[in-house]
């Protein structure tokens, strides 16, 4: 074989192991598709191992929260001295009638004296009328709690057991011993003659009720 066939023929194979190589290399090596989506499930690992840690450490923490929040208030000091609220409003006569009528039937008026909608109650009705009001006071002795020098005071007086779910509350007995009330703020003085009538077991007229000022 001549020196330039034998050139030739190395040469061949030189090119021809390289072309092997290099298609044996690029079997090895991952495509950059396949880098992209390791790496997002990576993160999306990381993401859910993180969401999982975040979740039970909130809840581990929880029952520790709601206790400190309870210590807090429990070391809270309140001190609140009862003050008779002073009714400004002069009473209008319906007010006055209906407040005699009140008295009359046995209505009882039970509240306190920090509770804003009853304070807006007895101006309703003016300093007149509440002359014949049988107002309840459910915190007699002041609201106190952690306070030096003080008995703790957060609970309404004994004399208002069974009337504490809402105040204002307006009670009225009835002939059978049993009770008829309403629960939160009255508009007008004539819907406690109508309780009354209730309490007596007599029926209210509505339609006079809703289009004149009083209900005989």
């Amino acid at each position: 074989m001549s020196q330039i066939a034998r050139v030739s023929t190395a040469a061949s194979a030189v090119a021809k192991n390289t072309q092997s190589r290099v298609g044996r290399g690029r079997s090895l090596r991952p495509r950059a598709s396949e880098n992209a989506q390791a790496g997002a499930d990576d993160v999306d690992r990381r993401r859910a191992l993180f969401g999982l840690s975040t979740a039970a450490l909130a809840s581990a923490l929880s029952p520790l929260s709601a206790i400190a929040a309870e210590e807090e208030k429990a070391k809270k000091v309140v001190a609140v001295p009862y003050a008779k609220y002073a009714v400004q409003a002069e009473s209008s006569e319906e007010a006055i009638n209906v407040a005699k009528a009140l008295k009359e039937a046995g209505a009882r008026l039970y509240g306190a004296f920090w509770c804003e909608n009853c304070n807006k109650q007895k101006e309703l009705l003016g300093k007149e009328a509440m002359e014949y009001i049988d107002y309840i006071e459910c915190f007699p002795d002041g609201v106190y709690q952690n306070s030096p020098g003080h008995e703790d005071r957060v609970k309404p007086d004994g004399i208002c057991d069974g009337y504490t779910s809402a105040w204002p509350l307006w009670v009225i007995p009835k002939p059978d011993g049993e009770e008829i009330g309403i629960q939160g703020q009255i508009k007008k003085p004539r819907d406690l003659q109508r309780l009354i009538k209730e309490a007596k077991g007599e029926k209210t007229d509505l339609l006079k009720y809703f289009t004149t000022l009083e209900v005989e």
